[in-house]
């Protein structure tokens, strides 16, 4: 039940609002208060979902209230409706600019006073479920790079790292650097002696010489981890029988435990167990058992009294993991793959034509040309720049014997990013090389499997792999291949539609299509938008979802944006010049675009160069670009404003921005993402979700466009609810230049929707 409170100085005003509001009791319940310190002692006592207020007050007023409430954290996002009188102007301003979500006049009648709070505590409903994605979606981020960061960690000390206390001490300070532990400690088990011996402990406790050095197995909670061979996992330290001492579990107020065996080869080798101030979530748990696997495999191999057993896992000349290691790893992360389904690429890399280097340099040479390819082959992969679009995690990699290499790419859930990634490998490879004098090129051909669509087994990864290495090198020097026929086909299909796309940016081989926006209580032309088109071949466009991403990750997207903008200007400056009718022409701006430092003077330079005036431009955002930073985007958007040009956010309502930014955002009209217009007939809640953003923009005095209006059912909807602009095919779809010309001359858009250019095949 909401809880809603009235406040005014007038009691028979508070008396005649509660007879107005007694049939509402089943769903509000209804507090009132003749001054704002009650008011605040209210809020402070009652869990107030919605504040209606009155701005004139003696001693402190409605305003002074409103300020109190949104400069406090615990009621800052509680929606407050300012009751005022017909003329009083400015309060509405100063009120609206203070953060008030609605303006009620004095005499309202019931029905308005219904619907008004209705609506207020509807948005209040929107914005809460923003602020709680935008939570969620920030707190799965840092959990993820928490776990990346572990198992990194975690991966590169069992790699690099030979003794066991120094491999151990290093995977306790990343649980407890990674995942809030108060403290983390690895204890190895000695099966002559049935116990365990602490070798590594981090955190707030750092020794291994106190009381807990040697555990029995079967006693204390270690003991019987080890004993059942089972994790432990709690989130009430206190009060858990196998706690010995709660005394100091109280006293160090420690919230959760978590303590799992280490198995390698189904023997017992030690366990791992870390306390923590904080609740750990099953994420944290999966993370745990994906490097207590690991863990247990460092300990097994780096406990033998076998050094060579230990070094046959290594390759004596780089110094990487070798074949029989990675096969070991390997299996490992199919295991964990099994439970926890994902995808990863096996890549088999081997040096092309490398039989030469020793038949015509010698094998010192070679060698030599191994170590050096070893190195850079490690140091790419480690280089956050080459495999970002990938995972942050290290990609294992080993020398599988000659001049084969072998890496894992642990997340390979894209096509798209590990065929980014494996150009960036080989050419990074394929550089010159200084070696005994001589400057070499050695490139390099890969085969490329994905587990599980290429085998579900390491023998079967390794098979098609090598299968898809032999067609590489079929098809020449410093390529790769898939597998698969269809990832295959894929692959060529982006370096094809990449090598076009580049060719069609130095040619500026697009053109520009307009869609025309109408206002809807006129029904007339207000404006249009500039889309980008790429005829390939007569005929045939190639769709902007297609190449637009690509521009994007290769940064074409700078060039084809800077073109969008100057051919629109250049175009609107020509229609004006010829008479036309005067609107203002929106064009979509990227994040990478709008992120440039120098964006704001290439905006200048473009309105001077042209001659168009900046009225007549307006620039569309969207909502996920601005809030990659959002301080800097409310600068620059500032900027932007004082030019005189126009700013849309597009896409509202699909992007994740903070309510308290988007107030502070200098825009002139939000625009309705589509897919919420495609609903609004069939889903009630997508109607009331554009019902709540016309509200709010409105009440932030920003205007809305609806797109993708197609049926006139759509547009009745939208009159009604007090859209501002649509457009859509209802109206026309994107027309080139000489068709739009149409609406310039007649700007009336009178001929119900169908417009003068209307061609639904475009």
């Amino acid at each position: 039940m909401d809880h809603i409170l009235f406040v005014d100085d007038d009691s028979a005003f508070l008396d005649s609002t509660a007879r107005l509001l007694r049939g509402q009791t089943d769903k509000w319940r209804l507090f009132f208060c003749d001054s704002a310190d009650k008011a605040m002692e209210c809020m402070a006592a009652h869990r107030v979902s919605l504040v209606v207020c009155d701005v004139r007050m003696p001693g402190k007023s409605g305003l002074d209230l409103l300020a109190e409430i949104k400069a406090r954290r615990s009621t800052k996002n509680i929606p407050v409706i300012m009751v005022t009188g017909q003329v009083d102007m400015d309060a509405k301003l100063t009120a609206l600019q203070m953060g008030a979500s609605d303006l009620l006049n004095k005499p309202f009648d019931r029905a308005e006073l219904i619907v008004r709070i209705d609506n207020s505590l509807k948005l209040k409903t929107f914005h809460d479920e923003i602020a709680r994605q935008n939570t969620r979606l920030k707190d799965e981020v840092s959990d993820r790079r928490k776990i990346s960061e572990l198992v990194s960690d975690t991966i590169s000390a069992l790699v690099e790292e030979e003794q066991l206390d120094r491999l151990l001490q290093k995977c306790c300070t990343a649980m407890v650097d990674h995942l809030d532990a108060a403290f983390a400690r690895i204890w190895v088990a000695d099966e002559q002696k049935d116990h365990l011996e602490l070798m590594a402990s981090a955190g707030m406790y750092t020794h291994i010489n106190g009381n807990h050095r040697f555990i029995p197995v079967g006693e204390y909670k270690i003991g019987l981890i080890a004993q059942d061979r089972q994790p432990r996992f709690t989130n009430t330290v206190i009060g858990d029988p196998d706690i010995s001492d709660q005394a100091w579990a109280e006293r160090e107020q420690m919230i959760s435990f978590a303590g799992l065996p280490l198995i390698a080869e189904g023997k017992l080798v030690g366990v791992m167990g870390m306390f923590s101030k904080k609740v750990l979530k099953a994420s944290v748990m999966d993370a745990l058992s994906s490097v207590a696997d690991g863990i247990a495999l460092g300990i097994a191999q780096k406990k033998s009294v076998n050094e060579a057993r230990y070094y046959s896992y290594y390759d004596p000349l780089t110094d990487m993991p070798n074949r029989k290691f990675f096969y070991v790893f390997l299996e490992k992360i199919i295991s964990s793959a099994n439970r926890n389904p994902r995808h990863f690429a096996l890549v088999l890399l081997d040096i092309d034509d490398f039989r030469r280097v020793n038949d015509n340099l010698g094998h010192t040479v070679g060698d030599h040309c191994l170590k050096i390819m070893s190195q850079r082959l490690s140091k790419v992969l480690r280089s956050s720049d080459c495999l970002a679009y990938l995972s942050v995690e290290e990609s294992p990699i080993a020398r599988m014997g000659g001049d084969e290499f072998a890496v894992l790419l642990q997340d390979a859930s894209d096509v798209y990013q590990v065929d980014r990634a494996v150009r960036r490998l080989l050419k990074k490879l394929s550089k010159s090389m200084a070696v005994d004098g001589r400057d070499l090129i050695l490139t390099s051909s890969a085969g490329i499997a994905v587990f599980p669509d290429n085998g579900e087994s390491v023998s079967d990864l390794f098979k098609n792999a090598e299968t898809a290495l032999y067609h590489a090198k079929k098809k020449g020097k410093g390529g790769f291949a898939f597998y698969s026929q269809w990832m295959n086909h894929r692959s060529m299909e982006i370096l094809d539609l990449e090598i076009d796309l580049r060719h069609a940016v130095e040619k500026q081989a697009f053109s520009l299509y307009y869609q025309p926006k109408i206002a809807l209580e006129t029904n007339r032309l207000v404006g249009a938008e500039a889309l980008i088109r790429w005829e390939k071949e007569k005929g045939t466009f190639i769709s902007p979802a297609r190449f637009i991403p690509l521009a994007e990750e290769t940064g074409l997207i700078l060039s084809i944006g800077d073109w969008v903008v100057k051919t629109a200007c250049r175009q609107n400056v020509a229609w004006q010049n010829a008479g036309m009718t005067k609107i203002p022409l929106a064009v979509n701006v990227s994040g990478r675009q709008f992120g440039q430092q120098d964006f704001i003077q290439r905006v200048i330079q473009i309105l001077d160069t042209t001659g168009l005036l900046p009225e007549y431009l307006e620039v569309e955002v969207t909502e996920t670009a601005l809030m990659q930073n959002p301080e800097k985007s409310v600068n620059d958007l500032a900027q932007i404003k004082e030019l005189g040009v126009q700013i849309s956010l597009d896409d509202f309502g699909t992007g994740y921005s903070s309510l308290s930014y988007l107030q502070k955002l200098p825009i002139d009209a939000l625009k309705i993402d589509i897919s919420f217009i495609q609903n609004i007939l069939s889903n009630p809640k997508d109607a009331e979700m554009v019902r709540a953003i016309i509200s709010m923009a409105h009440n932030l005095g920003v205007k809305v466009i609806a797109e993708g209006v197609e049926e006139k059912q759509q547009l009745d909807y939208l009159t009604d609810i007090g859209c501002d602009v649509a457009q859509g095919f209802w109206f026309s779809p994107p027309v080139p230049s000489s068709e739009f010309e149409v609406f310039l001359q007649d700007p009336l858009a009178s001929n119900n929707g169908h417009g003068p250019s209307m061609n639904v095949n475009r």
